[in-house]
């Protein structure tokens, strides 16, 4: 046990405020908690650019493709391939509580790691899950290919289906999908 000191925080040791800082970190970079721009449900989301994440999903970075599904019950979270996520990323996954929440799941292919998705709205309704989202590209540049996939946390109830508005530069697309 250390003793604070003069120069520490309130009585806050070096130790202390680090284990404090580190898990505000993990619990921010976890989930990002947002409220859409309409009145659609609250939510959080996490994106992950890596190969192919999701089992039904995309499996070539190499070929362009969508994919947009629900995942509502844990033995449906368990068709992510955990080996492939970073340990942020599984908790996210893992932190879901199926009882309460559902995740939906959309995949975009080839993009570069460089971009991000921007999520403008989401609207909900009984039958549908819609979001609108954009592909901006941020500096520095990259070349690589990826699959990039975004993960949406959204209570109850869960719809029938997801559809998603993606605008990629002057390149617009819809597409949707149901349960895997």
């Amino acid at each position: 046990m250390t003793t604070p000191d003069a120069h520490s925080l309130s009585g806050i040791d070096r130790r202390t405020l680090l284990v404090l800082t580190g898990t505000a970190g993990i619990t921010t970079f976890s989930g990002c908690l947002s409220a859409p721009s309409s009145s659609g449900p609250s939510y959080e989301h996490i994106e992950i650019d890596d190969g192919p994440t999701f089992g039904p999903g995309l499996q070539d970075v190499t070929e362009q493709g969508y994919y947009a599904a629900l995942v509502v019950t844990d033995d449906e979270a368990e068709l992510l391939d955990f080996e492939r996520l970073s340990d942020v990323e599984a908790a996210f996954v893992r932190g879901t509580d199926f009882s309460a929440s559902y995740l939906g799941l959309v995949q975009v292919c080839p993009l570069n790691s460089s971009m991000r998705f921007e999520i403008v709205d989401i609207h909900e309704s009984d039958v549908n899950l819609t979001v609108n989202v954009v592909v901006r590209d941020e500096t520095p540049h990259s070349d690589d290919q990826v699959i990039s996939t975004l993960l949406l946390r959204v209570s109850h109830p869960v719809p029938d289906r997801i559809s998603v508005e993606l605008d990629i530069a002057d390149h617009h697309e819809t597409f949707s999908g149901t349960r895997p």
